[in-house]
């Protein structure tokens, strides 16, 4: 018998064998940096979101941000809302929309005096999913002795 060099027809299958398996594995990890880069994006996006809505309450409630309490953009006209409370409504609906988050949708809280007198309380919400419910809650105090 001579001594042939080469590969046998089993070392071939074997490499082939372990070559697919770290193949698959570097495609699931790409899967899963896709899923959370995704996620990120959204989460930064509805943090912007919010921002927003209390900058919008912050430069137009004036010493009222009251009248944007109970504020929920899935019903702006419905929930008796005046203006500039129900024009923000209308404008944060339609960017939460086009916002590119699925099924998002935002609401405000308003707590007067909390947590001491002349000040309040306002709550951003802004929730969004289409198979498990994400949410950025924005918190902040505004100043209403300010006329």
């Amino acid at each position: 018998m001579l001594n042939n060099k080469g590969f046998t027809l089993i070392e071939v299958l074997i490499s082939v064998f372990l070559l697919s398996v770290g193949l698959l594995a570097v495609a699931a990890m790409q899967t899963t940096a896709m899923t959370g880069s995704t996620s990120s994006n959204n989460t930064t996006l509805s943090t912007q979101l919010a921002e927003e809505m209390v900058d919008r309450i912050r430069v137009n409630a004036g010493s009222t941000p009251n009248i944007y309490g109970n504020l929920n953009t899935g019903n702006c006209t419905g929930l008796g809302l005046i203006d500039p409370a129900l024009g923000d409504c209308t404008q944060w609906r339609d960017r939460l929309q086009s916002s590119g988050l699925p099924g998002a949708t935002g609401t405000v809280a308003v707590v007067t005096d909390s947590p001491i007198s002349k000040t309040a309380t306002v709550t951003v919400t802004v929730t969004w999913g289409l198979t498990g419910t994400r949410r950025t809650i924005v918190s902040t105090i505004i100043e209403t002795w300010l006329t």
